[in-house]
């Protein structure tokens, strides 16, 4: 587990050891970021957030060879997302509170909804 300088991880979170999380971030409580997961720079990581690892669990650790799902710099990820294995959020995304985020999102795009769509708002 590699933990950036000023980072701050609220109680109840999980984060696994083979997990990467950068600079100035923010890990807000009950998140869950397993590993295979790469997190940038001054990323927002909303309450129960959810990241995941193993598309087809339990592959008891069969998701290791897989492509590492990654979170580029400036996101903002909702509270009670969820991010499935191996897709990239681009730098400066914004992902909605309960978004189910299936594909990779572009950057600087807005995305809500089950499965997560793009869209546009002042937000």
């Amino acid at each position: 587990m590699l933990i950036g300088e000023r980072t701050k991880v609220h109680d109840h979170t999980f984060i696994g050891h083979f997990a990467e999380i950068g600079d100035d971030c923010r890990i807000q409580p009950f998140a869950f970021i397993p590993d295979n997961i790469l997190i940038g720079n001054r990323v927002f990581v909303g309450p129960h957030a959810c990241f995941l690892n193993d598309k087809y669990p339990p592959s008891h650790g069969a998701w290791r060879g897989h492509p590492r799902t990654i979170v580029e710099d400036d996101v903002v990820i909702g509270g009670g997302a969820i991010i499935l294995p191996g897709v990239r959020l681009g730098a400066g995304c914004k992902v909605a509170a309960g978004a189910l985020v299936t594909k990779d999102v572009p950057a600087g795009a807005k995305v809500k909804g089950s499965p997560a769509y793009e869209f546009q708002s002042d937000w």
